[in-house]
């Protein structure tokens, strides 16, 4: 957990229901403080989180008397944080879908960027109605034409970092933006006034209402406050805005080089729980698995427990400009190896276990032609998530770090050709629980896995072994 003195977490909420002190409870073991702010909430909200407050004192509460949206609740609590001295909010919904172990990473991000709005492109998983999805798509036209050309991924997703300061500036004296069309005119104002937006993958959950599931989107209402919202939008930029807009788009070029060395010395989607702790582990930082430090997590994993977890993986390459992206479920059996059901770009199994790669789909299982490096690859990461450090260190130098909470583990090449074919591995997580893992050939050609909604098994189906298995 790591505490700021410039950087907020801001949580709005109007009758969240069961999930918001869980996600408070969360939020504040990532990072503190936290400012919920109750927009007019007439149930239990404020006690509960009274009840939180006196257990937390990195937590803050204020209470608005009545409600008047998301876009007013943010703007009243980001008020509120600037005259506490902060000077950013990373915005997160109360009800469980935005991802608390992503604020270190986002913040990090800020931290390094401070004149950046840092937006979430939403990773989603595959219980997302199709409807909203189809839906986004008429959204991020509209806005890449409201900025001439792309720089806002996703302007409906509210998981994001703002400067305080030019957010109010923006935002503030206006009477528009104060429900749902908030995250969408707070992104494409604060772009007209020149501040430069970052983009960071961001895994999504998803709730429906027997999970829990709070949603207070009227549909037509909403939508027409959308469509009136890019009607002026519009118009505003055809007749007064244009000519600042294209000064500012030339900025973004040098911001962008700027925010991409930042990543780079920082990897996003690896960032531990501070902007200093984020950079790579030292090299003088080398593990003792006897040490108590790291002898119960490593004999906590040394159990070989059967593991699921969701998972969104990106391949990058010297030679694309985006990554190659896959999501689905990663199966981890002590007696029978790895199994990746990939959902996304389509359906299909790849089983990794002592025997090799075995590939299954519509066309039945098959066995791919030999590849050393991805063999390699495979191996290294069979071991990886069973945390086998002895398979390991025959062939990696083993460092790390831990933190209250958190730990990130290095695992070095001892020689070129294990760099050339797996490159260094960094795998990231909290307790006995992985969250993140890279495989980094060069400074453009890795892939990076993170994990989300793990959980153990005492033991896997019959059906399970047979179907993700061999």
């Amino acid at each position: 957990m790591t505490v700021s003195s410039t950087h907020l977490v801001l949580v709005p909420s109007y009758h969240t229901g069961p999930r918001l002190r869980g996600v408070v409870e969360e939020a504040l073991a990532h990072w503190q403080p936290v400012l919920v702010v109750l927009d007019g909430c007439t149930d239990s909200s404020a006690a509960v989180l009274a009840d939180l407050a006196r257990s937390h004192a990195g937590l803050t509460v204020l209470e608005l008397p009545e409600n008047r949206g998301k876009g007013a609740a943010v703007l009243a609590g980001a008020a509120h944080a600037l005259k506490r001295g902060f000077t950013h909010a990373l915005v997160m919904d109360a009800d469980g879908q935005h991802p608390a172990a992503s604020i270190a990473e986002f913040m990090a991000t800020s931290q390094a960027r401070p004149d950046a709005l840092v937006l979430g492109r939403p990773q989603f998983p595959a219980n997302i109605p199709a409807e909203r999805l189809h839906g986004r798509k008429l959204s991020v036209g509209l806005v890449r034409f409201e900025l001439f050309g792309a720089g806002i991924d996703d302007p409906l997703f509210g998981f994001r970092v703002y400067p305080l300061a030019p957010l109010v500036r923006e935002l503030g004296p206006r009477r528009s933006g104060r429900r749902y069309d908030f995250d969408t005119e707070a992104a494409v104002r604060l772009a007209w006034a020149g501040v430069p937006p970052v983009n960071l993958a961001a895994p999504v959950r998803y709730f429906s209402r027997a999970e829990g599931g709070v949603s207070h989107f009227h549909y037509v209402r909403d939508n027409a406050t959308l469509v009136w919202m890019h009607t002026r939008l519009i118009a505003e930029l055809l007749l007064l805005r244009w000519p600042r807009l294209l000064r500012h788009r030339r900025a973004w070029r040098a911001v962008a080089a700027a925010a991409l060395a930042a990543l780079m010395l920082l990897p996003a989607s690896l960032a531990t729980e501070s902007a200093s702790s984020a950079a790579t582990v030292a090299a003088s930082e080398t593990i003792d698995p006897t040490s108590p430090a790291w002898a119960e997590l490593f004999g906590t994993f040394a159990e070989k427990r059967n593991t699921v977890a969701k998972f969104v993986e990106r391949r990058h390459f010297p030679f694309r400009k985006e990554p190659v992206e896959l999501t689905g479920v990663v199966r981890v059996s002590a007696e029978q190896g790895l199994s990746l059901a990939y959902a996304t770009p389509e359906a299909r199994i790849v089983v990794l276990d002592d025997r090799g790669v075995l590939l299954r789909d519509a066309r039945g299982d098959r066995t791919p032609p030999a590849d050393a490096r991805g063999a390699a690859v495979n191996a290294a990461l069979v071991h990886v998530l069973r945390f086998d450090f002895r398979a390991l260190e025959n062939d990696f130098v083993v460092r790390g770090r831990r933190t209250v909470t958190g730990w990130t583990v290095v695992f070095a090449p001892r020689t070129d050709a294990i760099q050339r074919t797996t490159g260094q591995i960094t795998v990231r997580g909290e307790g006995a629980v992985l969250h993140a893992i890279e495989l980094r050939r060069s400074a453009k050609q890795f892939i990076e896995i993170r994990m989300s909604d793990v959980e153990t098994r005492a033991a896997f189906t019959a059906d399970e072994l047979k179907r993700f298995f061999r």
